[in-house]
């Protein structure tokens, strides 16, 4: 299968070096075309804890290479999804779909919007990965990762993306229901993203850390309690022991909202516990905690953009 993966940072990389890998044609699209050029000369190295390898994967800046692909596999950052949603719509081969693999709620609206229901897949993964340099990826704990139609039964086609990342050491299911997929991965990001970025820590810390591990606890009550308001059927019965499971098994990875404060980027936390306040607030949900860690991380985000 030819795929285009939108988006070179950890996760993107981590998709395209091991797709590539297991057989299909990957190239990478990017909106900065001096990192294309940078990606597209040395190639995407991987890091592992046997070792590393690199991946030589075409890169360009230039959308007109989606018109070449059978799937797009989005992994940019949710505010940057508008947009990207426009150029699939505008560049994408009529038959050709998307894939979802974002942070947050609201990419696979997005994605509708510009595509249509029939070409869209939204997913979740749990693997931890962390971007190292340019091109230059860690993987940092093998996690779960789940795909499904924006609409309708698991089909054909949909089949295939899993058979592929199967082949390329996902651990990965597909079903129907993806706003359950989509929730289940905003309650995991609920519980790890903002605090580890607050705290400084790895992923892991929070289980270390008594009053931290309260304050995930909180956080992704609050998220049950608004995503069950929507009819949210989510993966596991316990999620707090999901979310904790995720953050010991990707113990030594750096959230990728850490990653963003720590290289003094816009973070995501509008798309994570921000979507849960606004969510909440439809509903009539209070959400304090998530009020607090997304103003936090607001201020944090505003200070050093501002320096």
């Amino acid at each position: 299968m030819k795929i285009a993966v939108v988006g070179p940072g950890a996760m993107g990389l981590l998709l395209a070096a091991r797709l590539q890998r297991a057989g299909a044609e990957v190239r990478l699209l990017d909106y900065r075309p001096e990192r294309a050029a940078h990606i597209q000369g040395q190639g995407v190295i991987l890091e592992h804890e046997s070792g590393s390898h690199t991946q030589a994967i075409p890169a360009k800046a230039e959308p007109t290479l989606l018109g070449e692909v059978e799937l797009a596999i989005v992994c940019t950052k949710a505010y940057h999804t508008p947009e990207v949603a426009r150029i699939l719509g505008l560049h994408l081969a009529p038959e050709a779909r998307a894939l979802t693999l974002q942070n947050g709620a609201g990419n696979v609206e997005a994605m509708v919007a510009a595509l249509g229901a029939g070409r869209v897949l939204g997913g979740i993964t749990s693997e931890g990965a962390t971007l190292l340099a340019i091109g230059r990826v860690r993987h940092a704990g093998q996690g779960q990762t789940h795909i499904g139609p924006a609409q309708g039964p698991v089909d054909g086609f949909t089949r295939r993306v899993l058979g592929l990342l199967q082949a390329a050491g996902f651990e990965a299911s597909a079903s129907e229901g993806v706003q359950n997929l989509i929730w289940t991965k905003l309650v995991v990001n609920v519980g790890i993203n903002a605090l580890t970025a607050l705290l400084g820590v790895r992923n892991g810390r929070l289980l270390e850390l008594p009053p931290a591990r309260e304050i995930v606890a909180q956080a992704v009550g609050e998220a049950l309690t608004v995503g069950r308001a929507r009819g949210v059927d989510f993966l596991h019965e316990d999620m707090l022991a999901a979310v904790e499971e995720v953050a010991r098994r990707t113990g030594a990875n750096v959230s990728s909202m850490l990653q963003d404060v720590r290289a003094k980027r816009h973070t995501e936390v509008a798309y994570i516990n921000g979507a849960v306040v606004r969510s909440g607030a439809e509903l009539g949900i209070p959400t304090p905690v998530n009020a607090t860690l997304a103003k936090l991380v607001q201020a944090l985000e505003a200070d050093y953009l501002a320096g």
